[in-house]
């Protein structure tokens, strides 16, 4: 019904604008960046009801890196993330496939030790996921590996984790596919990882179209017995669709197994090709005919296949146009992926993998150049879009400057799609003028570039820039100036904690110093004499003012040390150089409550004291279940959607933990995937936290190390230093997490230092 503007009364005029204003007051709903979820119609994947071909690569290293430097294993940078990320938009590849979410058994890994989980590296998965999401890029997330890789696989799982015995071989470890142990705790950790919400997004990943696909794994076989496999591939698919209604399930087995086609919960089916004798059928490569019989195959069960790697450059059994040609004409070959794609390294040229399939863009080599463009016009073809003029490069960067021989020698970090840089040299000043001494005649692969025109102590600055292989050109760099010129040395500063003289210092303390003027870098040095003989800590290229060592410093040892600013034009040393510090006495730990103690639950009641704030969390007295002595300390917690955390406050006056290295406490979980947060208040309100997921119900002792320990995402303020002298609180939170609502409870005990 219509009704007559004239006929509206003013209470209702108010309250139609009253309710518009809380619309627009109201927080805008959590939402990815890439929007839509693509679904499959027998052979063929749609998007917003329309087919869904595309273009992709294999990134493996997304979540966990083996690469920078070279042996290292690390979560690569958001640099480094982004700029791949800039380097497969510029090739046309929309979906790409990544380990990022197989992460087990290491300390920068998602799960180190079975059932605990590392936040930080998880927040490196969000960020991953969130970046691809702004390049408009979609992913594919196997969920183990085969093999025994330094991101973990199955072995990590049978051998390291559940004690079965260790053959020697590095596919093996076939237990994770028939011991009922291991399979409920591999679906207790896919509940906690579908369930997780991204902390960039605030999207579950469950929830998250920039996720295309979960694949059960990476070239998984059980070649003796291919029943079992079977079998656990049919709970795990039918365990994830459970989970997940929103996303496609690929079969992660090592090529096409007949029997698996009749999965149900399988939407697509994947092999590799490579042309050794692979496990699979022997000898692959690039073959046309072995391609169109595994294709013909999935299109008879009226699925969708992927081909998830291959060789690009290896042409012995097939080339690598009549490969793309035959999947560009087969509609039930939604896409495929080579192996593998690298960008720049933070620093300079690329980031190095040498398996043999390396994909730099666009090319090392006149030869690499030729098959990144095939796969360029390829990936366009196979979303049905004309390929595009390439891109215009962003701005380098200029990180730094030595010399060399006498001669500046200069590197700078690139950026996509640049093929060529060029340099440009002043010896008048930043702004100019600037003379052309390099005309496209470096790539990524000439850095550190030596300028051999002008000896080194000369004032010189430089700017570079880069041009695509259209030579079109980008954005200028920083302009750097180096030794001669006329930029500063750093201005002068002093050394701030540990104080001079200071005692009773924690043994990993957290050194920190004021900022330097005109400071690129600093270089701090600890030692037990003042001569700096065989110093304990030398850490350079350092860019900010505090630094924590992850080596122990001994107890009840006097330490000397000093910081040193340095820049293109020299070095200048701390006003206080040298000044020292004794550190605690070895003693045992510190027990702050074992909850014997207590005559009544109201007296610990008093000591814990609900946070009112946030939802029902009431303490008490547990005979039942507990550590050690006649009781720990049962909580009982209500989380809702709002409030979605609840928690206590013990009040410790002024502790003192500074001859401690972290907290070890008892829990017993509940198995809600809930965030137990552990929180220590400084007697000036600094505040410092590190988290628990709550994935399993089985007890356990944590040990929680003060390095672990950061800044809640709501605080700011502070000095950035952990004072463990001057403790006045400690409080235990539950976070929703990548849990649900609702209430449960879990057990503690045995707090103490250690």
């Amino acid at each position: 019904m219509i009704i007559p503007r004239r006929g509206l009364s003013l209470i209702a005029v108010l309250a139609l604008l009253f309710s518009t204003l809380l619309a627009l007051l109201a927080p805008a709903p959590a939402q990815a960046s890439v929007t839509g979820f693509v679904t499959r119609s027998g052979s063929q994947l749609l998007l917003n009801g329309q087919p869904f071909r595309f273009g992709s690569a294999n990134i493996y290293w997304l979540g966990v890196d083996e690469n920078v430097p070279p042996g290292t294993i690390d979560n690569p940078t958001s640099f480094r993330v982004d700029d791949v990320f800039d380097t497969a938009k510029e090739m046309g590849f929309n979906v790409i496939r990544s380990h990022a979410a197989i992460s087990f058994g290491c300390a920068k890994c998602i799960m180190p030790t079975l059932g605990n989980y590392n936040e930080e590296a998880f927040k490196k998965l969000d960020y991953a996921i969130k970046s691809a999401g702004d390049h408009g890029i979609r992913l594919i997330l196997p969920l183990i590996d085969q093999y025994s890789y330094y991101h973990g696989g199955k072995k990590t799982w049978t051998v390291n984790w559940f004690g079965y015995p260790d053959d020697g071989q590095p596919y093996s470890g076939y237990e994770f596919f028939n011991k009922r142990e291991i399979i409920d705790a591999f679906k207790q950790h896919l509940s906690v990882l579908l369930n997780r919400t991204n902390t960039y997004t605030g999207v579950k990943y469950k929830d998250d179209p920039t996720i295309m696909a979960w694949e059960t794994g990476n070239e998984l076989l059980w070649y003796d017995n291919k029943p079992a496999e079977l079998a656990w591939t049919q709970e795990i698919a039918n365990y994830l669709k459970s989970l997940d209604a929103n996303h496609l399930i690929m079969d992660g087995n090592y090529g096409v197994e007949d029997t698996h086609l009749s999965i149900s919960s399988i939407d697509i089916y994947s092999d590799h090709f490579y042309k050794w004798p692979a496990i699979g059928s022997c000898c692959k490569g690039l073959s046309v005919s072995q391609l169109n019989t595994q294709a013909t195959k999935v299109a008879n069960a009226g699925k969708v296949m992927y081909v998830g790697e291959y060789a690009w450059n290896e042409e012995g059994y097939g080339t690598l146009a009549s490969f793309y040609s035959a999947i560009e004409s087969n509609p039930v070959i939604a896409g495929d992926a080579p192996w593998a794609l690298f960008g720049h390294s933070d620093d300079y040229g690329y980031v190095q993998h040498n398996d043999g399939y390396t994909i730099h863009y666009p090319g090392d080599n006149a030869a690499m150049s030729t098959k990144t463009q095939q796969m360029r016009t390829h990936a366009y073809a196979m979303r049905g879009i004309a390929v595009p003029a390439h891109g215009i490069p962003g701005a380098p960067l200029i990180t730094g400057a030595s010399v060399s021989g006498g001669l500046n020698v200069l590197k700078w970090r690139g950026a996509v799609p640049s093929a060529t840089y060029t340099v440009e040299r002043s010896t008048a000043g930043a702004s100019g003028p600037w003379t052309v001494i390099c005309n496209q005649c470096a790539t990524d692969n000439s850095t550190p570039w030596t300028d051999s025109g002008i000896a080194s102590g000369t004032a010189v600055w430089y700017r570079v820039k880069g041009h695509n292989l259209s030579g079109v050109t980008g954005a200028y760099s920083n302009v750097y100036a180096i030794s001669g010129t006329t930029l500063p040395a750093p201005g002068s500063f002093s050394q701030s904690a540990p104080a001079s003289g200071a005692a009773n210092v924690g043994t990993q303390p957290t050194f920190s110093w004021g900022a330097s003027s005109n400071a690129a870098s600093y270089t701090l040095t600890v030692a037990d004499n003042s001569s700096y003989s065989s110093p304990v800590v030398s850490a350079s290229g350092l860019t900010g003012t505090s630094y924590t060592s992850g080596i122990q410093l001994a107890n009840s040892k006097t330490y000397y040390w000093k910081v040193a600013a340095q820049n293109g034009s020299g070095t200048t040393i701390s006003s206080n150089a040298g000044i020292s510090f004794t550190t605690s006495a070895a003693g045992g730990p510190i027990t702050i409550d074992n909850f014997d103690t207590y005559s009544s639950d109201s007296a610990l009641q008093a000591a814990y004291v609900r946070n009112a704030s946030g939802g029902a969390f009431t303490v008490t007295r547990d005979s039942a279940t507990k550590d050690a002595g006649t009781y720990s300390m049962k909580a009982a917690y209500t989380i809702s959607a709002s409030p979605n955390y609840a928690g206590v406050t013990r009040t410790l006056g002024t502790a003192n933990w500074s001859a401690a290295n972290g907290l070890q406490l008892w829990v017993k979980p509940d198995g809600s995937n809930r965030t137990l947060t552990i929180q220590f208040k400084e007697t000036n309100g600094e505040t410092w936290e590190t988290y628990y997921t709550m994935s399993g119900t089985t007890a356990a002792s944590l040990q929680l190390p003060f390095t672990s320990f950061q800044h809640p995402g709501w605080y700011s303020g502070g000095n950035g230093i952990v004072d463990l002298s001057s403790v006045a609180e400690l409080n235990f939170y539950i976070n929703q997490g990548s849990g649900g609502t609702g209430s449960s409870s879990i057990g503690m005990d045995d707090v103490k230092t250690y």
